[in-house]
């Protein structure tokens, strides 16, 4: 930029000296005087006696004075063009969400220095003059489009290769404002792990009604791409509904069944809840059946339907489709529901208050420890209320097991640990040992479930907490780990539609324009954050796993990309917990002497996982340290792996890998 202004400065003095009546001679030496003496090299007088000055993009100026400034770059030169100044201002202001007003000054700003940029924002960011939208169902509705969302997905991922794309939809409702009713109901779609995108937007004062109306677009577009698939260069590829991720309001919404507080609420089977001064559900009673697409579809279960779905009119199964969401169901459910209980739940389970204390110093001990990869740190429980899903997800299964430790009964400690070792199964990575111990999930979670009414009382075993059954089903009938069929992405993407709507004057208009804003402005970006883990030799950030369980400490990063680490083997390890398993067998271990190391050199490429370490005894004098596998990075999501069963024999078995 300095360049540029000090050759306006220099072009300016050009003209004058060029303008002005005294011998070309003279001007020639006034001109020399301006310029430093490797820059006067490049000037000289052209055949015609005029001065020309060709700077290093070999850009000519004539000395005459009715002549235009003319310039012209080398073939040399033209690759090292900079970008352009417009395009550069509206991706920042884009991607950081600078309002028009702001923008308006900076472009005043700007082109009173000099810089050719238009006046409006408007017209820098391409904004769209229009956007369509209908009267819907009570409210304002716009359609965008599925197919349109794919290719353009599909246009910035050139490496993408796959015959099939399996989606993934989402629907929710987001107030806008705490002083109005007014709430956005958007369709969004994910495919293949890329970043969500949006199909439809709804916005009204309640929730769209008819159901039907709000989603005949949808339908009619998702059953012409299931039947003719849809083109992407010279191939045809074939779409398929994978999943529907909602929570259970969303879902009682779309299916047209009763609500998650009702008698016979559960999607997957036919128990019937009790009511105590709410309707608890508690663990699957003999006689319980599972409930079948083909009974759905012709609305045999009265109790529990109260019409016909549309997404059932369109031939889309609405019960296996729809996936239990381990977001809502298990960490804002059941974590944060169990916490609440030890806090001010009966007796048989609520904490003194010299428990609630420890726990809340062993967090606050463990802000900073974790890796730089968490977003959030630990906080105390006094802040639950505000405790974010993330949140509820890292205290099971990560700091849960180290603040509980000696604080709780042993009971209790126990009937968490089923919890969360059954969650790290369901979340493992690997297809194939997250399968094998299928079976021994589900007598976990039968035996947390039946469990809860003894520890937590006869009013904890509501509808979420029941739903923890057949989340193995979900597993193995979508062949994946919970997070693949898991609500995070898209509850991240609403929070950024939300922040779009600057006032409540049409909000769909402003969610439309700022979108066409930002994909201008980022089509060259992929839509997916590169995940990687970061080497480092801070504490919290050195520690990882190799291939044979071994653990590293990456102490030095040499230039040429291999590391000099301290190696503890896994022989030098002690379990950190044996109930309902070996912690050995889920790479979660405890180190009582950190001097029982190695020093290698180690390449990058060895490191397999990261490795959460944090003290055994936060805040207090360490007798060891209590290590967790942390997963490959390659995801925005961390989860332990596996278990040992008990039952299977030593050869049946394996440490599962860890979360990824």
């Amino acid at each position: 930029m300095a360049y540029y202004r000090n050759w306006r400065k220099r072009n300016a003095e050009v003209l004058c000296l060029a303008a002005d009546d005294s011998d070309s001679s003279d001007a020639d030496g006034l001109l020399r005087a301006q310029f430093s003496e490797d820059e006067t090299a490049s000037l000289s007088p052209s055949a015609d006696g005029n001065i020309s000055y060709y700077d290093s993009d070999a850009l000519v100026l004539s000395s005459d004075s009715d002549s235009e400034v003319a310039g012209s770059l080398s073939d040399d030169s033209a690759e090292e063009t900079p970008p352009d100044l417009g395009e550069e201002v509206a991706a920042w202001a884009a991607t950081n969400k600078c309002k028009r007003s702001a923008l308006n000054e900076l472009l005043d700003i700007l082109r009173r220095q000099g810089h050719r940029l238009p006046k409006d924002a408007r017209t820098l960011l391409k904004t769209p003059k229009r956007v369509e939208t209908v009267e819907l169902c009570g409210g304002q509705y716009a359609y965008f489009g599925i197919a349109s969302g794919i290719l353009k997905v599909l246009a910035q991922s050139p490496g993408f290769l796959e015959d099939r794309i399996d989606m993934c939809f989402n629907i929710d409702g987001i107030p806008l404002f705490k002083s109005s009713s007014l709430q956005m109901w958007p369709i969004l779609c994910s495919f293949h792990a890329f970043a969500p995108f949006i199909v439809a937007l709804y916005c009204g004062k309640a929730k769209p009604s008819p159901v039907q109306d709000y989603l005949s677009d949808f339908l009619q577009e998702l059953q012409h791409l299931k039947e003719d698939g849809i083109v992407h260069g010279e191939k045809t590829l074939q779409v398929t509904v994978k999943a529907f991720i909602c929570d259970a309001p969303a879902r009682s919404f779309l299916k047209c069944i009763k609500n998650h507080n009702s008698y016979f609420a559960c999607e997957r089977c036919t128990v019937r809840g009790t009511y105590v001064g709410r309707v608890v559900l508690g663990a699957t009673a003999p006689g319980v059946v599972a409930r079948s697409e083909a009974e759905f579809s012709r609305l045999a279960y009265k109790d529990h339907q109260v019409e016909k779905s549309p997404l059932t009119l369109a031939g889309i199964p609405c019960i296996r489709t729809f996936a239990l969401d381990y977001m809502h169901l298990v960490c804002l459910g059941v974590v944060r529901r169990m916490l609440h209980y030890m806090q001010g739940g009966p007796n048989t389970c609520r904490l003194s208050f010299q428990q609630r204390s420890d726990i809340s110093d062993k967090l606050k001990a463990l802000n900073g420890e974790l890796p730089s990869e968490f977003a959030r740190q630990p906080r105390t429980l006094l802040e639950l209320d505000r405790w974010k899903a993330t949140e509820l997800r890292q205290f099971l299964l990560y700091t849960g097991p180290v603040v509980l430790r000696r604080v709780v009964s042993p009971a209790v400690y126990s009937h968490f640990l089923s919890l969360m070792v059954a969650m790290s199964i369901l979340l493992n990575s690997d297809d194939a040992e997250r399968e094998q111990h299928l079976d021994y999930v589900r007598e976990l979670l039968m035996y947390y479930v039946r469990k809860c009414e003894d520890i937590y009382g006869n009013t904890f075993t509501v509808y979420n907490v029941h739903s923890l059954l057949h989340l193995p089903d979900d597993v193995e009938h979508f062949r994946c780990s919970l997070n693949g069929i898991s609500g995070f992405p898209f509850e991240n993407y609403l929070q950024t539609l939300k922040k779009m709507v600057r006032q409540s004057r049409n909000p769909i208009a402003q969610v439309a324009k700022r979108l066409a804003e930002l994909e201008q402005s980022t089509k060259c970006r992929p839509l997916t954050k590169e995940r990687f883990t970061r080497v480092s030799t801070r504490p919290r950030d050195c520690c990882f796993i190799l291939q044979n369980k071994d653990y590293v400490f990456v102490k030095e990063i040499r230039e040429e990309g291999t590391l000099v680490c301290d190696v503890l083997r896994q022989c030098h390890t002690e379990s950190f917990f044996s109930e309902p398993c070996d912690s050995k067998l889920l790479n979660i271990v405890r180190v009582r002497d950190i001097n029982r190391t190695k020093r290698r050199l180690i390449s990058k490429q060895q490191l397999i996982r990261k490795v959460v370490c944090l003290p055994n005894n936060p805040g207090e004098a360490d007798t060891g340290s209590y290590y967790v596998d942390q997963g490959s990075l390659d995801r925005a999501t961390w989860r332990r792996g596996g278990s040992h069963p008990r039952g299977l024999g030593e050869g049946q078995h394996g440490s599962l890998a860890t979360r990824g």
